[in-house]
């Protein structure tokens, strides 16, 4: 028979937790504009500090194969010209594999795409949330946040390449839960950070999970946004120190929907 901890033992682990301190010292000011976040915009922070949207990266060309999800398609520059794509693929069963491909030329050709991920095992084929996809300024590691369904469980996933999008990390388990979530990811050099709607929460709410290892594990997991409303569709992105997540709020049910803008600084 399993025994329940007694009384004692709860409290001392409640007040271990307390003091563990947050990874992240949060600014008080959180800026709010009406208006929701598209696909269309990146989140940016410059060397200033300032935080901003600039319109999404497009390639003059996009990889194309059989049963490529084609509204889960998303693209970035890299490094010294490089650029990099990331989609769903349909299997026969609905089920999907999560594709990468490199340009060497800035998005006018691409080279034969690789497999980042075959575990799922879901059977919604392209109607699941795009895989969101970033590739680093200082190393060129390239970074995948998603949603799919493992034979372990559904939930958000990361994966990342050292090798410039030639071969994929073991997946690495974000949050487990059901519903179908959205996710971000931002880094630079060793630090990841990925934003996500957390699959479990009774109105959305967004959670941070945090890695100093460049994506190989997340030592830390936060709350991103408040108590109020919901919130959903996650951006994120760090410079240094300062760490700014953008999401958009709604009050329950959708209505009048604003930009939230929250800054802070990492403390390790």
């Amino acid at each position: 028979m399993r025994l329940l901890p007694t009384f004692p033992v709860l409290a001392a682990a409640a007040a271990l937790s307390a003091c563990v301190p947050q990874p992240v010292r949060w600014d008080e000011a959180v800026a709010r504009t009406e208006g929701t976040l598209a696909d269309s915009v990146r989140l940016t922070l410059g060397e200033d500090g300032a935080s901003g949207f600039a319109a999404a990266w497009r390639p003059a060309t996009w990889p194309s194969e059989a049963g490529v999800c084609t509204a889960t398609l998303r693209a970035v520059p890299a490094l010294a010209g490089e650029a990099y794509a990331s989609w769903f693929t349909a299997r026969p069963d609905s089920s999907v594999l999560l594709r990468v491909a490199r340009s060497d030329d800035g998005g006018l050709t691409w080279n034969a795409a690789v497999t980042a991920d075959t575990t799922d095992v879901g059977r919604t084929g392209c109607a699941r949330p795009a895989p969101f996809l970033a590739a680093d300024s200082l190393n060129g590691y390239v970074h995948l946040a998603y949603h799919l369904e493992a034979r372990e469980g559904a939930g958000l996933f990361f994966t990342h390449s050292m090798e410039r999008g030639a071969l994929f990390h073991e997946p690495v388990p974000i949050v487990y839960g059901d519903r179908p979530s959205w996710a971000s990811v931002a880094s630079r050099g060793d630090t990841v950070i990925v934003a996500y709607e957390d699959p479990n929460s009774r109105l959305p709410r967004l959670g941070l999970a945090l890695s100093r290892t460049q994506g190989h594990i997340f030592e830390s997991r936060l709350s991103a946004s408040d108590e109020n409303g919901e919130a959903r569709g996650p951006l994120v992105a760090v410079r240094g120190s300062r760490i700014v997540v953008a999401w958009t709020a709604t009050q329950r049910g959708g209505g009048l929907p604003r930009i939230m803008v929250r800054q802070g600084t990492l403390k390790w």
